[in-house]
């Protein structure tokens, strides 16, 4: 027992477990755990059973130091647990799931992966300081929403948090309905705390958070709004290559209230026509600015700084004009696009199809969306 509140209290301490995520070494890292656990005739053979068996028992932390040095990286809707990986790192990559993905090859992460239970967390989010987006970001996805949360991320003054597993599992989950703003607000003050000498976060969501624009909005009443789309049937070609996850019918689902014994094309319109019926939402209810692909490409650095009240330096804008230039998703690559066009792909009457059922929608938007 004395192993077991030893290494609870390590795990509330920042100076000791930023350390162990600095060893590179596993004899190193036994070597200290020894120490911290108070342990003489600790070997790793020992500290792997010890911690495969404190891995498995969800820990109710002190929010307030533990997420100084801990953040939760995914759910399990199962049994309602967070998981967490150390937080030291400065984000660097994209996605968030690729960095937390860099995280994981850390010693310290592999080998020590605490987890707790959503519902004895939720109770101390006050414990951990606020956080209030400059920019949301909601996109159809392909329409060049990493582009734009990529540049945000040149600024070192940025935190982005770019597609948030946690946060889009949690809200699937109907466990919480009722709680979801709670949920929310808790998700990004542990996920988007400012940790890196940064000064405003931008969040960019997962295209099918789009059905949960208003648990956002309430949880963050006074964030921007940036709402990305893009042709139709480019959107739908892009997906024909490799199709998202939320293009395709699977169970549990991702949407509500879809049609899934449709064709794969049929299904994948409808969950374009939902996305759009969606920003529409936002737009009469909330307000909100909605660009195009093509209106991307054509908007100065300059401006989609202000969206989140950034003002930008000569310099600063031609580090976001040079940035467009390289593949958003590939650090260092020049873009290139060599994928197949709708017409490539589609015949004449499903071009037709998908411009009936969608062109009015897309024009809508497009028409009241200069805000």
């Amino acid at each position: 027992m004395g192993n077991v509140s030893l290494y609870h209290a390590l795990l509330h301490d920042a100076s000791r477990l930023k350390q162990l995520w600095q060893t590179t070494q596993l004899d190193d890292f036994v070597t200290l755990m020894r120490m911290y656990l108070k342990w003489p005739d600790l070997n790793f053979e020992l500290l792997q059973g010890f911690l495969a068996a404190q891995n498995q028992q969800p820990l109710c932390p002190e929010l307030a130091s533990f997420s100084l040095c801990w953040q939760p990286y995914g759910y399990q809707a199962q049994r309602r647990i967070v998981r967490w990986i150390p937080a030291f790192a400065k984000p660097e990559l994209p996605f968030f799931e690729d960095n937390i993905a860099l995280s994981r090859q850390s010693l310290l992460a592999q080998l020590i992966q605490p987890c707790s239970q959503l519902e004895q967390l939720l109770p101390q989010r006050l414990a951990v300081p606020a956080v209030s987006p400059a920019l949301l970001i909601f996109h159809w996805s392909r329409c060049g929403s990493t582009l734009v949360s990529g540049s945000f991320a040149l600024q070192p003054e940025v935190k982005v948090l770019s597609e948030s597993m946690l946060a889009s599992d949690v809200l699937l989950d109907p466990t919480w309905v009722g709680q979801q703003t709670l949920v929310v607000d808790l998700v990004l003050r542990l996920q988007g705390r400012l940790r890196h000498q940064e000064q405003m976060l931008v969040v960019k969501c997962n295209a099918w958070d789009l059905q949960y624009w208003q648990v956002w909005l309430a949880a963050f009443p006074a964030a921007n709004v940036l709402c990305l789309i893009r042709q139709p049937q480019a959107v739908l070609a892009s997906h024909h290559h490799v199709a998202g996850r939320h293009m395709v019918r699977q169970q549990p689902a991702l949407w509500h209230y879809l049609d899934k014994s449709t064709t794969l094309l049929e299904y994948q319109c409808q969950v374009i026509q939902r996305m759009a019926e969606l920003m529409t939402e936002i737009q009469q209810q909330y307000g909100c600015k909605v660009l195009s692909y093509e209106q991307l490409q054509q908007t100065p650095a300059r401006q989609l700084g202000r969206l989140a009240g950034l003002q930008l330096t000569e310099a600063e804008q031609q580090r976001w004009d040079i940035f467009r230039h390289f593949d958003s998703k590939q650090q260092g690559v020049p873009f290139k696009s060599s994928k197949k066009t709708a017409s490539e792909l589609f015949s004449t009457a499903q071009l037709q199809q998908i411009s009936a059922k969608l062109a009015p929608l897309y024009q809508l938007l497009l028409a009241k969306g200069a805000g």
